[in-house]
C-alpha cells in the first residue's frame, strides 16, 4: 500500500470520529503516503495531526463540476503515483464525497450507511441487539485488510503535541486537589439535541453553590445561548463560548475535571481530549452509534416513546411537548457528575 486517502468532509463530531481509523491505518502502513480530505471549516482537526501527509481542506460546495474543485483534484492526482490513491476510505459516502473521489483511486472502501436500522429505529423504534460506535462501522470496509486494532478513542492534537512527537491529553484522567471544575457546552447544531437554558442555569447556581467552578464554552453560534445561561443562573460562571478556533476550546476542556454536553461535537472533542463527560440525549439515542467512545462518560436521557424522532436532531419537538429533554432533572445531572468526578 503506497497511498490512501480518507475522505470524511463533515460534521465536526463526524470529523473527531474518522480519527482513530486514520491511526490504524498508519500504524498498518508506515510507510504509505496517508491524506487525508476533509471541510475547511472543520480543517482544524487534522492541521496537527503527524499521523498524515497531507491535509486536502475542500470548501464542500465545490465538489462539485468547477474549475476550483478540478484544481484541487488535480492537485491530489499529481500528489501520487500512478496519479491514484491505491486505497481511498469514503466515511462520508454521499454524493459530494462521490464526485471528489471519482477517478482518484484504484480500489474504494466505502463506509456503510446503516440505512434501514435508522429507519427502523426513528420510524418503528425497533432498537438493534447490539450497540456499533461510529468508530467500529468506519472499520468495516476494511474487514478484509490487516488493520492495526485498538481501542482507543478520537484524537484532535495540539501544535505542540505534534512538535514534541506524542499525545498528551491527560490518561488516565486525574483530579487535581481544588474546587471542582465544571465544562459546560450546551450548544446543538439542532434544537431537540440541547437541554433547555433553565436548566443549565439552574445546574450552574447548583454546582457554584456547592463550590465548582463552571465554565461555559461553543463556538460563535452559541454565544447567545451561553448569554442567556449566565443571566438565568445569577451566579459568576466562566465564559469560553464563541471560540474561533478548536485549540481554544480545548485549552478549556483540558483544565476541566468533567465535562456536561448535549449531543454534539464538543461532547467528541472532549472524549479526544479524555475529560470524563456527562452527555445529554434528547432526540437522539445511544443506539444510533454517538455515545462519547475511549473516555469514562455517563449518559443522562430520559425515555419517552416517540424517541428517537430523528437521526440528527430536529428544529422543534414534533409533538410540543420536549419531554425527552425537559424530563432530565438537574438533580440527575448533578449526581452524573458526582460520579464523573470521583
Amino acid at each position: 500500500m503506497r497511498s490512501i486517502l480518507v475522505i470524511r468532509l463533515s460534521s465536526l463530531g463526524d470529523v473527531i470520529l474518522s480519527t482513530p481509523i486514520v491511526r490504524q491505518l498508519q500504524h498498518t502502513y508506515p510507510d504509505a503516503a496517508l491524506d487525508v480530505a476533509v471541510a475547511s471549516r472543520f480543517a482544524e482537526v487534522y492541521a496537527h495531526n503527524p499521523r498524515i501527509r497531507h491535509l486536502w481542506a475542500i470548501d464542500p460546495s465545490t465538489t462539485a463540476d468547477n474549475s476550483e474543485a478540478d484544481a484541487v483534484k488535480l492537485s491530489m492526482h499529481e500528489s501520487v503515483p500512478d496519479r491514484k490513491y491505491d486505497l481511498i476510505v469514503d466515511l462520508q459516502h454521499n454524493v459530494r464525497s462521490a464526485a471528489l473521489r471519482h477517478g482518484l483511486g484504484h480500489t474504494v472502501a466505502l463506509a456503510p450507511k446503516y440505512r434501514l436500522q435508522k429507519l427502523a429505529l426513528v420510524w418503528l423504534k425497533k432498537k438493534p441487539r447490539e450497540i456499533t460506535p461510529i468508530i467500529e462501522r468506519y472499520r468495516e470496509p476494511l474487514a478484509h485488510l490487516p488493520l492495526a486494532m485498538d481501542t482507543e478513542g478520537p484524537e484532535v492534537w495540539l501544535a505542540h503535541e505534534r512538535a514534541d512527537g506524542a499525545y498528551v491529553p491527560r490518561l488516565p484522567h486525574r483530579r487535581p486537589a481544588g474546587p471542582l471544575h465544571v465544562a459546560i457546552a450546551p450548544g446543538a447544531h439542532h434544537a431537540t439535541k440541547r437541554w433547555p437554558v433553565a436548566r443549565y442555569a439552574e445546574l450552574c447556581a447548583a454546582l457554584v453553590g456547592k463550590g465548582a467552578r463552571v465554565t461555559l464554552l461553543g463556538g460563535p453560534a452559541d454565544r447567545e445561548i451561553c448569554q442567556a445561561i449566565a443571566d438565568a443562573s445569577g451566579v459568576a460562571v466562566g465564559r469560553a463560548d464563541g471560540a474561533e478556533t478548536l485549540a481554544q476550546t480545548i485549552a478549556v476542556l483540558d483544565s476541566a475535571d468533567v465535562l456536561v454536553s448535549n449531543d454534539s461535537g464538543v461532547m467528541h472533542l472532549g472524549a479526544a481530549r479524555r475529560v470524563p463527560t456527562v452527555a445529554l440525549f434528547g432526540s437522539t439515542v445511544r443506539e444510533l452509534g454517538f455515545a462519547p467512545f475511549g473516555v469514562r462518560h455517563t449518559i443522562v436521557e430520559h425515555n419517552v416513546g416517540c424517541r428517537p424522532c430523528s437521526h440528527i436532531g430536529r428544529s422543534r419537538c414534533p409533538r410540543g411537548h420536549f419531554l425527552c429533554m425537559e424530563g432530565i432533572g438537574v438533580a440527575q445531572v448533578l449526581s452524573a457528575i458526582d460520579r464523573m468526578a470521583a
